[in-house]
């Protein structure tokens, strides 16, 4: 379940308000440090990391420069400086689990090999290293993250202390946490330490986890763009991610003319500050928001629930009530478009726990007995009820109440099945067939699951439906 830093220290807003990054402490959070972003930033600790970066690769540059063979030692320190664990404390990224990947042994070998080749041929620019997720696979914005994370890592640091200080965020404050000699908390649940950074510098990581979105980047940079329409044309967008790359280190990185003019645009790029109330992405906004809602609206049981279908089904149309009759359904939505299934499951998730946590109920968000993974489990030791929700606007909703649901149950060894529908404006005819197959099974006496569906479109004001 994602745990904010603040509700394991019982603050409200206050480090929002400060300007901090109110980070998730088990999960990563998908978001990156964007380097055009510290170079606008005015917080303090920052304000020279655009500088100190630049400085960092430009060493490299000139050592790959001196260089004359990948043997010799100016060639082997340039590798040996490129190198850049992952900053886990800070909690950005793609990563599911504890921690994520950083750069491995051959990635960093290939980089200094292109980097070298680059530098050699056509220019010795610091900025070039702002940019290898144009021309190298299996890098994106949140190896590039990691990377500067670990450049201005003291920055980080002296950052996360003046916050602390400024919130009370101290030993004697949480005695029940562990803190290092210098104030700065260990996460309970990775085992790391907790570092914050200003939202001032972060941006939504793009759901293209290696840089597949490259179309919008040649798009949106008119040296690239008038490269690829000389010289490829229409053919680009048939080309595989991967060519591409090679296509744009080949005839835009390996070409000073071309090259010293595509870093003057870069240079004068600019990126506005991320709205995080907006958070088109959704994953933050959604599970700030849900979290608080057990709270606000809590869940009145008038019986002792008997098994867990029963608090199951309770939580399920609690989640119900709170989509169609609280405004719930906004969070579904982002500029009116709907937004994933992941989203609607982040947002289910974090209501769920919360009663759950009340009624000895555990929740395990996709459990995978061996059958894939259905969306929810809610369990208490063998007596196990699922969960699966699909949205209309998913082709597949016929196909996950006629098969999925089933085959979970299955590996689950469980006949308890709820199937939950979230009608955000796709085809009725997906909800009437499942109708139509729920009252076939009824009739044959088979074990069907509950159906419920939400109605989660978007409502008209009250004023305006009265009208």
């Amino acid at each position: 379940m994602p745990r904010f830093l603040s509700t394991e220290l019982g603050l409200q807003n206050e480090i929002d308000d400060i300007g901090a990054f109110d980070l998730l402490l088990d999960i990563d959070s998908n978001y990156f440090i964007n380097i055009k972003r510290l170079k606008e930033t005015n917080i303090p600790e920052f304000v020279n990391s655009y500088n100190e970066i630049n400085e960092y690769f430009r060493q490299i540059g000139i050592l790959l420069l001196a260089s004359k063979s990948e043997t010799d030692r100016a060639y082997k320190t340039a590798l040996q400086k490129f190198n850049f664990p992952e900053v886990n404390g800070i909690g950005l990224g793609f990563s599911k689990g504890k921690h994520g990947s950083g750069f491995g042994d051959e990635l960093k070998r290939i980089i200094i090999h292109d980097a070298k080749e680059i530098i050699t041929i056509a220019s010795n620019q610091p900025e070039i290293f702002h940019l290898i997720g144009l021309f190298e696979n299996n890098v994106g914005p949140d190896r590039l993250s990691d990377m500067i994370a670990r450049i201005i890592y003291p920055n980080i640091f002296e950052y996360t202390i003046r916050i602390n200080k400024a919130l009370n965020i101290i030993p004697s404050q949480y005695p029940y946490l562990k803190f290092d000699n210098e104030g700065i908390i260990y996460n309970p649940y990775k085992k790391c330490k907790i570092l914050l950074l200003p939202k001032d510098v972060l941006h939504e990581l793009p759901i293209a986890r290696d840089w597949d979105d490259i179309d919008r980047v040649c798009r949106e940079n008119a040296v690239i763009r008038a490269e690829i329409n000389e010289m490829v044309g229409e053919q680009w967008g048939k080309l595989a991610t991967h060519v591409k790359k090679e296509y744009i280190k080949k005839y835009i990185f390996k070409r000073s003319d071309t090259l010293n003019r595509f870093l003057e645009d870069y240079r004068k790029t600019k990126v506005e500050a991320y709205d995080f109330n907006k958070d088109s992405g959704g994953d933050y906004l959604v599970a700030k928001r849900a979290r608080k809602l057990p709270a606000e609206y809590p869940l009145e049981i008038a019986s002792i629930p008997k098994n867990s279908k029963e608090i199951s089904m309770l939580i399920v149309n609690k989640f119900k009530d709170l989509v169609e009759n609280n405004k719930v359904y906004e969070l579904l939505y982002s500029d009116e478009k709907p937004r994933g299934e992941k989203i609607v499951q982040r947002a289910f998730l974090c209501v769920a726990e919360s009663y759950c946590e009340a009624n000895n109920l555990d929740v395990s968000p996709e459990s995978d007995a061996g059958r894939g993974p259905v969306d929810f489990k809610m369990s208490n030791g063998l007596d196990k009820t699922i969960v699966e929700i699909k949205l209309t606007s998913n082709p597949n909703v016929v196909h996950g109440f006629k098969v999925q649901i089933e085959e979970y149950a299955k590996a689950e060894k469980t006949e308890n099945k709820i199937f939950l529908i979230i009608d955000n404006g796709g085809p009725k005819t997906r909800i009437e067939e499942v109708i139509k197959i729920y009252e076939l099974k009824k009739e044959n006496k088979e074990n069907v699951p509950e159906v419920i569906i939400i109605d989660a479109k978007p409502k008209e004001s009250a004023s305006k439906y009265n009208k």
